[in-house]
């Protein structure tokens, strides 16, 4: 039953139980502490009052140099006793002693006459030898700074029964209804604490649930800076977040879409020209239909080696490999491309070692080395450095004129993203191959970040982790 209870009566029957239970402590701490505690409390409240007697028992211990005399006569102890009882209420002076003012009592009676007991400093009954009880109340007996004994008082069971029993019954009394009270308080505490929380959480429950229905935009609106806020803010931004995702899908797949009906119209319009007998069947043709059905391809492999990376099944062989080799094997064969556009290549091997997959890092130089090829005004200048400190490693790729618009700079690993100016689609690229190596480079737990370049271009800055 209780796990079909909403969160706020969850929340109330917890706090009551909680305050309900520690009541219930509260009580049976107070009714043992009371039993234990009270008689001796009673006896050292009544040994304040005997300070008379006390004198009275060291005057004696001084005029006989001792207790013999007191233990020879028992009964003396009980007079002194009997005559500070009937005069303890009405002197501060004690009264003189009688040492024969009662007939002694019964033997058996003489280590407790009227809850008072002597004892010597071993704390045992002075007459029997006994130890005594430990809830009795001592008060302790001094000649000239020497202890000489305890005077000890047990209340008298019925009595101390009796006053247990009111004073006991006094105290439950006040406990409970101070206890109801808190009890009800907390109760109606916790019952506003369960609205609150139902109040705060309302609004995330129903942000999850417009979330779930596809409303991208539902925004929580934000009252404090404490943890609920913190979540209603997280909230706020995975609806913001899947909002952008919904539009850069949607997005993505009209650019898919754009992106493979070029080809495929090139590829239909000249088919059904030679169809018709428009134009006539050469080699021209068909190596025109050839390079558009190669651009399908590669637009095609992207796509699909896009995907992979998406869904973290692009595989990887990882190895100890000499990253300044890696990037001279790709050099090399790019150079006659580069030799055609008057493209000079700068670059000085620096033997450096990653932990890093051989193949996937020469497509990654290949892209970027396409990209420079792609774009780059003829005679102009590509500058690769490597960069090695104590626990990274960093590519410098440089190339000359023409750049791009600061605004774009973030935007150049974007999926199908050209420049509009200089860098736009007649110069064949598909808008993949920067976003095929920052997939690589993320793989490589590289960072990749765009700059403009000294020479005119764009800087591309890789930093691999270097191997320990």
């Amino acid at each position: 039953m209780l796990h079909q209870l909403k969160l706020r009566s969850k929340l109330f029957l917890l706090i009551s139980s909680a305050n309900f239970i520690l009541a219930c402590l509260l009580y049976w701490f107070n009714a043992v502490s009371f039993s234990s505690g009270f008689s001796h409390y009673l006896g050292q409240q009544f040994l304040v009052q005997q300070q008379n007697l006390a004198i009275v028992l060291v005057n004696h211990y001084q005029q006989h140099q001792g207790w013999q005399n007191l233990q020879a006569q028992p009964e003396v102890f009980f007079n002194f006793a009997r005559q500070y009882a009937k005069h303890s209420n009405q002197s501060h002076q004690p009264p003189e002693p009688k040492e024969h003012f009662l007939p002694p009592p019964p033997p058996n009676h003489y280590d407790d006459w009227f809850g008072l007991s002597l004892l010597n400093p071993q704390k045992r009954n002075l007459f029997t030898g006994r130890p005594i009880p430990k809830e009795a109340a001592l008060l302790p007996l001094y000649n000239q700074q020497q202890l000489i004994g305890y005077l000890s008082y047990l209340p008298q069971q019925e009595q101390s029964q009796q006053l247990n029993q009111a004073f006991k019954q006094q105290q439950q009394q006040g406990f409970i209804i101070s206890s109801v009270s808190l009890l009800v308080i907390s109760i109606l505490i916790a019952w506003l604490i369960a609205q609150w929380l139902n109040k705060r959480l309302l609004p995330l429950n129903q942000a999850t649930k417009a979330l779930s229905a596809g409303d991208y935009h539902y925004r929580i609106p934000l009252q404090s800076e404490d943890e609920l806020d913190e979540l209603a803010k997280a909230i706020n931004q995975l609806a913001a977040d899947l909002a952008h995702s919904l539009r850069s899908r949607q997005q993505w797949i009209i650019d898919i879409s754009h992106e493979l009906r070029t080809p495929l119209t090139i590829l239909s319009g000249e088919l059904a020209a030679l169809q018709e007998g428009i134009r006539p069947l050469s080699l021209q043709q068909i190596e025109s239909l050839w390079q558009e059905i190669k651009r399908l391809s590669r637009l095609v492999d992207d796509l699909h080696l896009l995907s992979q990376a998406d869904a973290g099944s692009l595989s990887y062989y990882w190895q100890t490999l000499d990253l300044s080799e890696c990037l001279e094997h790709v050099l090399f064969n790019v150079d006659l491309e580069f030799a055609k556009k008057n493209i000079d290549i700068i670059f000085q091997p620096n033997p450096v070692f990653i932990e890093g997959d051989h193949q996937r890092l020469q497509q990654l130089w290949l892209n970027l080395a396409q990209n420079t090829l792609r774009y780059t005004d003829v005679n102009g200048t590509l500058k690769i450095d490597i960069v090695s400190n104590d626990d990274s490693v960093t590519v410098i790729w440089q190339d000359s004129a023409p750049s791009v618009p600061d605004a774009d700079l973030e935007r150049l690993t974007e999926r199908l993203f050209r420049v509009d100016s200089s860098r736009h689609r007649q110069t064949g690229g598909s808008g993949l191959g920067l976003s095929i190596v920052k997939a690589i480079a993320d793989a490589h737990h590289a960072s990749l970040t765009a700059s403009h370049s000294e020479l005119g271009g764009l800087c591309w800055h890789i930093s691999f982790p270097k191997k320990s």
